[in-house]
Order: C-alpha cells, then sequence, then structure tokens
C-alpha cells in the first residue's frame, strides 16, 4: 500500500481569473468571488481527469512494503518481465516530475535515514515518471510496517504560462459551462465533451504483460 500527501501545494492554477474572465467577456468584478471558485473548481478537475500536475507542487509519497516476498516463484527461464521487476521502479502520481527532493527510509522507532543519490536515479523521460534503481543497488530493509519509504518529489509543469495550451483551453470551456449554468440544479454539472477531448491527449492508460502489474491506470506509485 502506498499514500500520497502535498507538501507543498501549488501557488499558481491552470486558469488565471484575467484570462477566465477574457474568455467569458466579463467586464466587472461583481462575479470575482464565483470566477475564483469555478477557476479552483476546472483546475483540479482537469489535475484528476489526467493525473497530472499542471502547476508546481511538492509531493510526499509514502511506501509500506518495497520487500519481494510476495512475489510468486515461477519456473523456467525468462528475462524480459523479470529485468523490467527486478529494477523495480516506483511509478509517481501526477507526474510530470521536476526533482526528487530526497527518499528516507524509516525504522520501527520512527528514525528517519536519508537515502544517498547515489541509489537511485529519477526517469522524468517516462509518463509517468519514474523512481529507478541504479545498477547493482537495491532497496533498504528492516523498514516500518507502515510508510516506510519515503520519495518527496516537485511535479508540475511549472507555473500558469507553462501549462499546455491544450488544458487551459479545457479549463476555460468547462469554467463558461460551469458559470453560465450556476444555480441550474436540472442542468448537468458534468464536463461537455469539447473540454474532455481536450483532455485525453494527456490521459495515459498503461498496458502491460508483466504479471506483477495490470492493465489499468497508475496511482500512488504502483499500476493497477
Amino acid at each position: 500500500m502506498a499514500g500520497l500527501k502535498i507538501h507543498t501545494a501549488q501557488t499558481d492554477s491552470a486558469i488565471t481569473l484575467a484570462e477566465l474572465k477574457a474568455y467569458l467577456k466579463v467586464d466587472s468584478s461583481d462575479d470575482d468571488v464565483v470566477l475564483n471558485i469555478i477557476k479552483q473548481t476546472v483546475d483540479s478537475w482537469a489535475k484528476e481527469y489526467t493525473h497530472r500536475t499542471l502547476c508546481t507542487t511538492t509531493y510526499q509519497l509514502f511506501i509500506d512494503d518495497l520487500s519481494d516476498s510476495n512475489v510468486p516463484i515461477q519456473e523456467g527461464m525468462y528475462d524480459g518481465i523479470d529485468l523490467v521487476y527486478n529494477k523495480r521502479p516506483i511509478l509517481l502520481p501526477f507526474s510530470p516530475v521536476a526533482s526528487i527532493t530526497h527518499a528516507k527510509y524509516y525504522s520501527d522507532d520512527d528514525t528517519a535515514t536519508t537515502w544517498a543519490t547515489s541509489n537511485y536515479r529519477l526517469d522524468n523521460a517516462s509518463v509517468p515518471s519514474r523512481f529507478t534503481l541504479k545498477t547493482g543497488k537495491t532497496y533498504p530493509t528492516g523498514l516500518r510496517a507502515v510508510n516506510g519509504f519515503e520519495i518527496q518529489y516537485v511535479a508540475g509543469y511549472g507555473d500558469n504560462t507553462a501549462v499546455p495550451m491544450q488544458i487551459k483551453q479545457a479549463c476555460l470551456v468547462y469554467g463558461s459551462y460551469l458559470f453560465e449554468n450556476r444555480g441550474d440544479n436540472e442542468k448537468s454539472v458534468k464536463a461537455p465533451y469539447s473540454a474532455t477531448a481536450l483532455l485525453q491527449p494527456f490521459v495515459v492508460t498503461q498496458l502491460s504483460t508483466n504479471p506483477y502489474k495490470t492493465n489499468k491506470t497508475y496511482r500512488y506509485g504502483v499500476i493497477g
């Protein structure tokens, strides 16, 4: 099992209030409170829909178990998936990842030890980004039963100006829909197709023949 915490929240959002007001052709500040709520709502929606971090955020990924005690033993000679598994990469949720701040492991008495960077590397060419062992390295042992291993990392495209235009446009389309239909309980608040279609290229579905993984999307360091 694993859990994800926000260590340092984003200070930007995919779209600004000014961008949303310009898209809606709203000149006054009368609706700024409502528009700010909508701006934050569509930012969270785009993040959850794509499983990507839009603006810079620092996360802490906690993992319970790094051992291979539950791995099924297979007879015969094989190398492809075995090699992948033995490297044991950890998928980092809500990529893209810009950097790894640190990796720590915790003993039963809750003592934290920083793991040397010589043991691991960041693969941010992959989507999602991966925390991988360097050649010949192994994960630490003797960890506490819960949240024994921690990876802190910085994710996101950057500030508001670095967010891909398709994502910004999707947020503007959905934000406009929410604003125009506010207070109307008979209409669906589901994002219109024109908005979700813009996000579709950013949604990654992992297909794998690895028996230790399933053909689903990734969350919290594992595929499943």
